[in-house]
């Protein structure tokens, strides 16, 4: 598997790309916009996408989805419990001052312990809710996807509609933190991280911070 990112827009978030080389599938985690540097991206390497897989429905994590479904022709998969976030997206985009950002379709609800086909490995299906009520995280062999679940010694802020701290940081003790020590966490926004490092480190996890950035 090769992992391609791009950061993009004005909250620099980064949106994955996962390839297979063999069989020229790809996943795309978080399409936050840009598009023209992502149909680029998989023109040139003759990638075909199975399904844009979105970790939660923030703005910054789906404002190129609508978009990319129709030029891909591939289909969005989230969980449906976010559905009220793209709802809000043309008002959000509004707020910010953004032109209005097109509300993509959920083709399918994903949810915890399902797992999704890809080359010779599967990507396992996390649920995180906290960040939001819907949140995911995606793992595939020593990789791992959260989104704005985890940070490099941070987590996802709370304090957004359908935030619930608490529901988070135990999502992430019973969910993430059981894994593999060695797992790199490839975040949402800024450098990745381990699981390892995060045990050790994140205040939020040692030391019960209670303020975060995303």
């Amino acid at each position: 598997m090769v992992i391609h990112f791009f950061t993009v827009g004005p909250f620099q978030e980064h949106t994955y790309i996962l390839s297979d080389e063999k069989t020229k599938e790809a996943y795309l985690i978080d399409p936050g916009g840009e598009n023209e540097k992502v149909l680029s991206y998989l023109k040139k390497n003759d990638f075909k996408v199975k399904a844009l897989l979105v970790t939660h429905g923030h703005i910054d994590h789906v404002a190129g989805a609508a978009e990319l479904q129709r030029a891909l022709e591939a289909p969005l998969w989230m969980n449906a419990k976010d559905q009220y976030l793209l709802d809000m997206l043309p008002t959000i985009s509004s707020y910010f001052g953004f032109s209005s950002v097109p509300v993509p379709k959920i083709d399918r609800s994903l949810s915890e312990g399902e797992w999704l086909d890809f080359g010779d490995a599967k990507i396992e299906v996390i649920a995180t809710p906290g960040h939001t009520p819907g949140g995911l995280c995606y793992r595939i062999g020593n990789d791992l996807f959260v989104g704005d679940t985890l940070f490099d010694g941070s987590i996802g802020r709370t304090d957004l509609p359908g935030g619930n701290y608490d529901e988070l940081i135990q999502s992430i003790k019973t969910k993430l933190l059981v894994l593999d020590d060695s797992l790199i966490v490839h975040c949402g926004h800024g450098p990745k991280t381990t699981i390892r490092k995060e045990k050790k480190t994140n205040p939020f996890l040692t030391h019960g911070t209670n303020t975060s950035f995303f």
